[in-house]
Formats: C-alpha cells, structure tokens, sequence
C-alpha cells in the first residue's frame, strides 16, 4: 500500500463526501445515504476515481470496529440482562423465521435448491447495525421499547453470524464435519468470554485508574484503542469475528467507571473510520447492472422490506409489545446488514451463488440501507397512519402491559464542573440541600466522592457520553469552573444540545471572555477577578455610608452593561455619579478633663453647636445606642459620633486636650 496512493483515496473520498453531505444537509437528508452515494459516485462503475478498494476495506473494517466497540461500551452487562428476552427468544425467532420464510418462498415458488435457499435466508436474516443505531443514537431512540428492540435483535444477530459463516462451506458441500465444527466454535467462544471477563473483572478497572489518575488524555485514548483492539485480534486469532471481539471489549469498559471518558474519545475516530464502510458498500454496485435491472430491484426490495417488517412486527407481538411499537420495530430492522455482504463474498467464492445474483444482492441491499434512515426518522408518522387500519384489540393493545419508562434518578439537579480545585461550592450546596452532580477528571478524587455516597463522573464534560452519564437532558443548572475559554466553549454548546433549557454559570478570569461565553450559550459569565474589585468598590462605598440599596444598583448596573465601567480605559463614564455624603463616623474617649466628663447629651448639645450627632455610647461591655438627652458621660465612655470630617477631627481635639 503506497503511501501517496493511500492519501489520494483519503483526499477523496472526504473531498467529494464533504460536497455530498453539504448538499445532503441543505436537503435534510441522511448523511449516511450521501456516504453511500459518494461511494458510488467514486466506485470503479461510475467516475472510477478509486482504483485500490483495497485501502476502503481495511478503513471501513476499523469503522466497523470501532462502530462495535462503542456499541459495547454504552451498552453494558445490566443493561444486556435487561433485555435477554429480546436477545435470545426474539433475535433467535427472527432470525429461525426469516430463514424459514426465505427457503419456503425461494424453493416451492422458484425451485432454488434447498443449500441455496438457506444460504440466502442468512442475507435476508441480518440487518444493518452500523446504520441502525448511528440513527437511532442520533436522533436518541436507543431507550425506547422500539430502540430496545431493535438493539436487543442486532446483537442476537451479531452473535449468530459466526456459526452462519462456519455453515458456509457445509451448505456448499466442502464441509460435512459441521459437528465438530461446531464444538469447536463453543470452545473458542468460552476461550473468548474467559479472557473478556478476566479483563474487566480485574485488568481493566486497574489500568484506567493508573492511567486516569495521570491526568494524560493521550495516554488514556492510546490505552483505550489498545484493549478494545487487543480483544478483537484475539477474538480473530481463536477464528472468531473482529467485530463480536470488538463488541466484547466494549463490553468489558461498560463495567468500569471510565467508560464514558472512553466513548467520547471513541466517537470521532468511530465517525469518520464508520464513513469509509458506507462508502465501501457504495463502491460495490454496478451502476450499468442497475439501470438495466432497476424495476426487478425495486419489486424485490420492496417485497424484502415487506417480508423482514411482518416477521419482525410478529416477533415483537409474541414478546407482548403492542402495535405501533412492533410495526416501528420491524419497519426500522427491514434492510439488509453489513455483515451480509462478508457472507455473499463467502457464498459466491464458494459457488453458492452467481454474479448475477450478487450483484442482484448489492443493489437490494444497498437500495434497503437507502431508505432505512428515512424510515427511522418518519417511522412514528409511518407507524400511525397503518395504526388507523382495523385490528383485533389485543393486537392494537398487546400481549401484555408494558412497564412505565422509568422516571430520571437525577431531576432538576445542578451540575458542578471541574470542583477538584474548591469544595466549597459544593459544601454551599450541600448547605442548601440541593441536588448535584460532580463531573472531574480527577480520578482520585470522583473515586472517593463515590466511595462517599457523592454523584460524580469521571470524564471531560464535554463529551456528550460524560453528560448524558450526569443527566444533564434532566438538570436544571450548570456551574463551569474549568479554566481554558475554548474548553469552556465547548462543553457549553454539548450542553446546551442536549438541554436546550440548562441554566450554565460560568466562571472566568478574564472579562474579555465574557461577550464570546454569552455567545456559545452560558447564562450567566463571572469573571472573578472583578467580582473582587467589585466587593472592595462595595465595602468602601460602604465606608462613606452610602445606602444599601444605591450601592446594590450601582453594582446591578454594572454587571448588567457587561462591566464596561472597568473597562472604560480612563474615558469618563456617563453612569449617574453617586452622591457621597460628606460625613463620616468617629470615636472618642471621655477623660476625666475633658469638656464632656460627667455632663449631659443636653448640656453638651453638640448637634446645634457643632452639627455632630453621638450615635452610641460604650461603658465597659454595654453599649447604649441612641442614647437619651439626660444621658451622663463618665470617665473612659467610648462615644461614637457622626458629623463632617473637619468638625470631627475638632472635637476630638478638643475633647483630648481641655
């Protein structure tokens, strides 16, 4: 593989994606029917502008991968026990059923013989994975008793392509030893799963932490790629798929708490690794082959949309879910699946199908994958126009009542960003009896939070995967206290997408973040150095005895003009001035020869001759405040006085010296 020749293929086929999806997204089209359009369009049957497919397999094997290995971390072991019933009773009735169906109609109608007739049942069989839950994590389906339906089938599917592909040459006829065949598959698959525990039970929590607790992201996305990888190469090595390896893996990280750290690093390496798959099957179809054929692909995708959406509608009704969500379900697992196409090379190099056939397959599937996005995305409409049609009531209702989606454990919470440095926001919440979330990439630190009872995340928060993981669709308010204004930036606009509502709090160091901040979402920006400036500003306005209220609206109007009164660079501001009072507070002891010893506030009448008011007097531990006109000074009184400073500072003198 030269190198020039792979940066040819890498400039484009993101060079013409990038034009496709434009266009794509102008339209409000899928973008995973445009990544399979620019394959077509880059293929050797159209422009040719791909000579070496070669480098597109390999690319789109790593997506494939990835895809899995994402699929496993988000989906763990108590979220797979959840759902076993749809794994193992209807993902095996589905795909029993599907293959049943395809043999009766392909034998008894076509004359197919019954090896070629099972072979193309295990096409039929399998959906698209990569496609589906893109799509449904896209548009956040994957919770719904559709999506769990959905997920529950594609695994089951996942894990039965293995014996598929090893009945393969025995349908051909090379291979009648299918018995021991198959005792071999158990064992390598025990071999599988007892390395794939082992790891997560004790390797893998370990490592993470080391590794976490180093503060490298680099470290922790290199050590991430090498585990899910390491068990997808040993899963291959024991004969296995690098895919349900690869599921495996991620699998494994679920049960730690770092894998939502992990899924975000993931994601964009997934995404564009997951295009180059797309873009491979698009390569595969002969545009001349479909031109000439077009009315038969047509007429047998949409009997195959048809068959794969009633079977699968029948499964779900047999596992007690009522109709709309059984027809969305089968409407939305109705395409082929891209492991279909590692079956057809297999079934066509060992002569269980011809060409002609496979060429038959690709438009088929390709044209089944075309409209699955549109399915997905207009299911609901889709479903609720066939629900108008007359049906049984237990049919419309269901076999069995469904349990309520269960309420959010976290709601109208706060999330607190990046608290490793200060606990006291967290203690003041705490104080205030209101709910909240930690998110810090300080591993020690969330692992004794945790340890204490405290919600905390591990991960940067602006991946998505690390809010979902605090709630955030369901908190009420954020508090950002992480430094970097880009990084702030983004975790304001993850935020923002998935809780348009959130009220974000943002701490800054310099005021000149504060108009960009607005920008990306934040609510509220505080920039902390001029908080402090501010505070001063109050407390020597408050010296001069200004009132309360007029200090707080000078500061209200401050803040509210974006601090720009700190930012004037010595222009005269055009604020209203305050009036400062001309006076201030003074003390002064009484002597035994001072004027004052042993005399009246009346007789002293301080206020008519001098315009200074006593506002209190202290006698050893007592004060007396607003002290009465009949009021005797006695020797070491402490008087506190309110007047102008010139007459004050007399009086005092006074007071002192007679």
């Amino acid at each position: 593989m030269h190198e020039i020749e792979f940066l040819k293929v890498i400039v484009i086929i993101f060079g013409l994606a990038s034009l496709v999806i434009f266009i794509f997204n102008k339209l409000k089209l899928p973008s995973v029917v445009g990544f399979l359009l620019t394959g077509i369009i880059a293929g050797p049957y159209a422009l040719g502008l791909i000579s070496d497919i070669e480098i597109i397999d390999v690319l789109a094997e790593i997506g494939v991968i990835l895809l899995l290995f994402i699929i496993g971390m988000e989906f763990s072991i108590k979220k797979l026990l959840k759902i076993k019933n749809i794994v193992f009773i209807g993902g095996l009735m589905q795909v029993v059923i599907t293959i049943l169906v395809v043999v009766l109609i392909l034998h008894f109608f076509t004359h197919v013989p019954y090896n070629q007739a099972v072979f193309v049942g295990f096409l039929v069989a399998l959906s698209s994975t990569a496609i589906i839950l893109k799509i449904l994590q896209e548009n956040d389906q994957v919770e719904t008793h559709h999506g769990k339906i959905s997920l529950g089938i594609l695994i089951f599917q996942d894990l039965i392509i293995v014996p598929m592909m090893l009945f393969v040459p025995f349908l051909s006829g090379e291979n009648t030893n299918v018995g021991s065949e198959l005792l071999l598959l158990l064992i390598k698959s025990i071999a599988l799963l007892g390395v794939t525990f082992m790891f997560a039970r004790w390797f893998i929590p370990f490592v993470l932490h080391k590794i976490a607790v180093s503060n490298s992201q680099e470290l922790f996305l290199i050590a991430i790629i090498v585990i899910g990888f390491a068990i997808a190469s040993f899963s291959a090595w024991l004969g296995l798929s690098l895919a349900l390896g690869a599921f495996l893996a991620g699998l494994a990280i679920s049960e730690s708490s770092y894998s939502y750290q992990a899924i975000g690093n993931i994601v964009p390496f997934r995404d564009v690794f997951a295009s180059f798959f797309f873009v491979s099957i698009g390569m595969l179809l002969d545009l001349n082959f479909f031109i000439t054929n077009w009315v038969n692909i047509l007429i047998i995708t949409i009997i195959l949309i048809a068959l794969k959406s009633i079977i699968i509608l029948l499964v779900s009704f047999v596992l007690g879910y009522p109709f709309r969500i059984a027809f969305r379900s089968g409407l939305i697992l109705s395409q082929i699946g891209e492991f279909s196409f590692i079956l057809a090379i297999m079934g066509l190099s060992n002569h269980l199908i011809d060409n002609h056939f496979y060429q038959m397959f690709l438009a088929v599937a390709i044209l089944s994958m075309s409209v699955t996005p549109i399915f997905i995305i207009f299911s609901k409409p889709i479903t609720n126009f066939f629900a108008k049609m007359p049906m049984p009531l237990i049919v419309r209702r269901g076999l069995k009542k469904l349990p309520k989606p269960n309420a959010p454990e976290l709601s109208g919470h706060t999330i607190l960003v990046g608290k490793s440095q200060d606990s006291s926001l967290m203690k003041s919440m705490e104080l205030a009896n209101i709910t909240f979330v930690i998110i810090d990439t300080d591993a020690d630190l969330v692992r004794n939070m945790q340890n204490q009872g405290i919600n905390a995340v591990y991960g940067d928060a602006q991946y998505k995967s690390v809010l979902e993981e605090a709630s955030v669709k369901d908190a009420s308010s954020m508090l950002l206290y992480v430094e970097g204004t880009s990084h702030k930036a983004s975790i304001i606009t993850a935020a923002k997408k998935l809780n348009p509502k959130l009220h974000i709090v943002v701490r800054t160091r310099y005021i000149d973040d504060l108009e960009y901040l607005h920008e990306m979402g934040a609510d509220d920006v505080i920039p902390i150095e001029f908080e402090a400036y501010l505070e001063m500003f109050s407390r020597a306005l408050n010296h001069y005895l200004v009132p309360h209220e007029e200090i707080e609206r000078l500061l209200a109007k401050i803040r509210a003009n974006g601090y720009k009164a700190f930012r004037s660079n010595g222009e005269r501001s055009k604020a209203e001035k305050l009036n400062i009072p001309d006076f201030e507070i003074n003390t002064m002891i009484i002597h035994k020869n001072s004027v004052a010893y042993q005399k009246s506030i009346k007789e002293l009448d301080l206020r008519n001759k001098t315009g200074i008011s006593i506002l209190a007097v202290k006698r050893r531990n007592e004060v007396f405040t607003n002290p009465s006109a009949d009021f005797i000074l006695e020797e070491k009184d402490i008087i506190y006085t309110l007047g102008d400073h010139y007459n004050a500072t007399c009086l005092n003198e006074i007071f002192k010296h007679v």
